[in-house]
Order: C-alpha cells, then sequence, then structure tokens
C-alpha cells in the first residue's frame, strides 16, 4: 500500500494546501486541550497527510514529528508548516506499522482517520505499534472514519474481515461507534468525541 498512498499523493501535491490548513491554525479543541493539561509535549502525527493536524498542534506550541509511508506527505507536511512560520521537530518515512523508534518515543501520538485504510488485523497491529511508541503516562489520540451510504457504491471488493478493497487498491474500513469501541478494548479511553467530519473521536491515556 505504500506505493498507492505515494502516488496519490505524488498526484495531489499541487493542491493548495496552505488554503486547507487555515482551519487549523492554533485550532482550539478538546483534545488539544487535554494532551496540554496532561504535560504532552513532543507528539507523532501518525499518517500525517498533509499535515493538518501537525499544524494544528505545532501552532498550539507542541513540538511534532511527522511520520507517513508517503515522503511526499511529509514534504507537503513540512512546507505547510514552513508557511505558517513553524517548523517540524523532526520527520520519518515509515509505516504506522513499524515505526523504527523506540519504546516511550513520544509524549504522545496523532493518529487521525489512518487506521480506517487499513485492514482490521492491520489495524490493530498499528494500534499496538502507536502505544508502544508513546510513553507510559502519555496519550494516543485516534479517529476512525464512519460508515457512509456511498462507501459501497464504487467498484469494490469485501475482504475476509469486511474491509472495502476498491478498484485503485485503496483499502477502507470504516467503523461505527460499537466497532471502535472493540478496536480499543483494554484500553484507557478518557475521552469520545466527533471530528470535523463526523469520526469517531477518541483520546487513550497509556
Amino acid at each position: 500500500m505504500s506505493d498507492f498512498w505515494e502516488q496519490s499523493w505524488q498526484r495531489d501535491k499541487g493542491l493548495d494546501y496552505i488554503s486547507f490548513a487555515r482551519p487549523y491554525y492554533c485550532l482550539a479543541c478538546p483534545e488539544i486541550e487535554l494532551f496540554r493539561r496532561h504535560g504532552i509535549r513532543t507528539v507523532c502525527d501518525a499518517g500525517c497527510g498533509w499535515g493538518a493536524w501537525a499544524l494544528a498542534l505545532a501552532s498550539n506550541g507542541f513540538a511534532v514529528t511527522a511520520l507517513d509511508v508517503s515522503q511526499t506527505a511529509v514534504e507537503i507536511t513540512g512546507h505547510v508548516l514552513e508557511r505558517y512560520g513553524l517548523a517540524l521537530a523532526g520527520q520519518r518515512t515509515a509505516s504506522v506499522l513499524d515505526t523504527g523508534w523506540p519504546d516511550g518515543a513520544f509524549d504522545g501520538v496523532v493518529c487521525f482517520s489512518v487506521l480506517d485504510h487499513m485492514t482490521v488485523p492491520d489495524g490493530q497491529r498499528a494500534l499496538r505499534e502507536l502505544i508502544r511508541i508513546t510513553r507510559p503516562g502519555g496519550m494516543l489520540l485516534l479517529a476512525l472514519d464512519r460508515p457512509e451510504e456511498d462507501d459501497l457504491a464504487r467498484e469494490h471488493d469485501l475482504l475476509p474481515d469486511g474491509s472495502i478493497q476498491y478498484a485503485n487498491g485503496m483499502i477502507f474500513h470504516p467503523y461505527d461507534a460499537p466497532s471502535a469501541e472493540r478496536l480499543l478494548a483494554g484500553l484507557r479511553i478518557i475521552h469520545r468525541g466527533t471530528g470535523p467530519r463526523g469520526e469517531n473521536v477518541f483520546v487513550v491515556e497509556k
């Protein structure tokens, strides 16, 4: 899937991400306030995409490291922050399944609408990896897209775990509230919310 995402970001890198980013600059939301109140300082934006949450966090004073399986996405994230007078604390091109960082490398991890682009077994593996690189007492901010009526409208195959694989190769496994809770079973959920596009949002404390 790394080739798919790199090709996707290469195709879209000319989009006006600076304009897209404006609502995220100095974003105020309960999840960022939770991070601040719990002393979170260093954050990995895991699956950073074009940098929405990297910008939201960096503009709120957090030291943000960008991680994505696509090198182009990481580069776009860096450019977005630069246009707002900010800089990444670090960056890496790697999968959320195997980040390469040591245990407890970050105070917090953000993973927004990433695990729902994996099969359930891979989503579970990625969740374990992201928890591993979060320090004890740290936090993971996680968002999972909800199912929508048009998810099945495009040409697709259904995989054994119920994930959707589209003709272009992209995998999508939407999570309603009960299935999201099952994915997070056994973890200490301290916050539940809804994202800007209706995502199921959770903050988990390690």
